[in-house]
């Protein structure tokens, strides 16, 4: 089979689980703000929409934006996922003017979930096998490893809720492929994308800078590698500058529009009217050193520690990844080595960079949201060791492996079976048990006592004062479960539900056809 079929092949089953998985809304607050962004953009609207039952919950309150240039008031993010955002905004508030079956804030967001993250997060599994490819994987193993990358990791979780990991995901990875792919064509054109995918993500998340420098020393470690020619080394290097040009300026050019200053971003301008913003009179004073308040250890430790956000807990792979990276060191490419340990300074630098910061966790989110980034590039590659080497394994190792990836899959659609604020607010409303903070270990309990009330005490309607706090939470967050709620029409509820159960079927025979193929 060619590496082109088996492309085909890839694209059409992520595709396949992605619909089955989307819940069919974006499932945070941040992307509905940055959706909000979009539609003013285009309509005129303004970006902040306060209305009366809006109460200020905090200094900084991102739903009540900050003072811009001319005294309007914008909201403090970057504006890439916005702009990736703004088709699908566009083609959801047309389509409620003909079929007003849903609100067009529902239709907004059905097709941005639909139009919009679906492609991209098929892009993370297609660049994910280009870059395995690079990297000398057989292509079959390839292949396997990008779906199991989406199928068995965080990434499918991001792949339902619609925060930016995924979108910097893909283009990361395509940053790093473009590099490879000069490194061993010298095809130059390669280079410029490199730079050009990487500007995209500073656009998305300005802390992608870290990513930006982290992909630039794999750069230059595999030039210096390949040639001492330093005159080539630097053209090499300058031209994968001018590659993260367009995208770095457009969003400079935004912030002078919306900020006055070329070095102004969103947070920047927030933190400096954090004390003077007449929005926040009569909140109390934040601390001075505000967003940066912990010590750094609690930053540093949570990711590998928390019970709600370990990377042990949340993406199982990651000790047996670290086992195979280990056993097979000395067997791996210079290339794929300086990889890996540039993705393992990649890790070290997001620890550190937010060490410090209150939100270092990324609540409201699934696993900590701020590292998995790093997480899932350095998952990529050691997932193709373990499958490659699966067949030269004992039985026992093999057996291991095998169950190891079993329990990735089923921890991922666990992840993605109800919504994730559901066992958040079992915390913040005090139901028994959530105080361990357990959140993998509840969502469990949570899906099982949703099939069965009666199968433990810790269900949700045994505590009936509570229930009414997390009802609309207490469901499956696939989208036929999800528009059941919002659409009146019986028949087509059943219509929509008998679609997914097609998709559902065909996601599993197209896969075992895959496998077995």
């Amino acid at each position: 089979m060619t590496g082109m079929k088996y492309i085909k092949q890839i694209t059409l089953i992520a595709f396949l689980w992605l619909l089955l998985t989307n819940a069919g809304d974006l499932g945070v607050l941040d992307t509905q703000l940055r959706l909000q962004m979009a539609n003013a953009w285009w309509t005129g609207k303004e970006e902040v929409q306060i209305t009366p039952n809006m109460n200020r919950k905090i200094r900084g309150d991102i739903r009540f934006g900050v003072i811009g240039a001319n005294e309007k008031r914008y909201i403090a993010y970057e504006q890439g996922q916005s702009l990736l955002m703004l088709p699908g905004d566009w083609i959801g508030t047309q389509l409620s003017k003909v079929f007003p079956i849903l609100e067009e804030e529902e239709w907004r967001e059905l097709m941005v979930s639909f139009l919009i993250f679906i492609p991209i997060n098929i892009a993370v599994v297609v660049s994910g096998y280009w870059l395995l490819n690079l990297f000398d994987f057989p292509d079959k193993v390839a292949a396997i490893s990008s779906l199991l990358l989406l199928l068995a990791t965080t990434v499918l979780h991001h792949a339902q809720v619609h925060q930016q990991n995924n979108q910097i995901l893909a283009l990361i990875i395509v940053g790093y492929a473009g590099v490879l792919g000069f490194i061993k064509t010298q095809k130059y054109p390669l280079l410029f994308w490199s730079g050009l995918a990487l500007g995209g993500t500073i656009l998305i998340r300005i802390t992608c800078i870290l990513h930006v420098f982290t992909v630039g020393c794999f750069l230059l470690g595999c030039l210096l590698y390949q040639t001492k020619n330093i005159q080539k080394i630097i053209k090499d290097i300058s031209i994968w500058l001018v590659g993260l040009v367009p995208f770095t300026f457009l969003g400079r050019l935004f912030d002078i529009i919306r900020y006055g200053s070329f070095f102004a971003s969103g947070k920047r301008v927030e933190k400096l009217q954090l004390a003077t913003d007449p929005m926040w009179e009569g909140l109390p004073q934040l601390d001075p050193n505000y967003p940066l308040v912990n010590s750094p250890h609690v930053g540093i430790l949570g990711p590998f520690i928390s019970p709600a956000k370990s990377i042990f807990l949340y993406d199982p792979l990651v000790l047996p990844c670290l086992v195979a990276g280990i056993a097979y060191w000395r067997r791996f490419h210079p290339y794929l080595q300086w990889y890996l340990i540039t993705i393992g300074l990649n890790f070290s630098l997001h620890l550190v960079a937010y060490s410090r910061f209150f939100f270092w966790h990324g609540d409201h989110a699934w696993a900590a949201r701020y590292h998995v980034t790093s997480l899932h590039l350095f998952l990529l590659p050691l997932i193709a060791v373990l499958i490659k080497e699966i067949p030269s394994l004992s039985n026992l190792k093999k057996n291991l492996v095998k169950a190891a990836i079993t329990i990735a899959l089923i921890v991922q659609l666990a992840s993605v079976a109800m919504p994730l604020n559901l066992e958040i607010f079992q915390e913040v409303n005090a139901f028994p048990g959530s105080q361990y903070q357990l959140r993998l270990l509840k969502r469990v309990i949570n899906i099982a006592c949703y099939v069965n009330p009666s199968i433990t005490k810790y269900c949700i309607p045994n505590y009936p004062e509570k229930e009414k706090l997390v009802s609309q939470w207490n469901r499956f967050n696939f989208f036929p479960f999800v528009l059941q709620e919002k659409i009146s029409n019986l028949w087509l509820n059943r219509l929509i539900f008998v679609l997914w159960f097609l998709i559902l079927v065909s996601s599993i025979v197209v896969t075992y056809r895959f496998l077995i193929g």
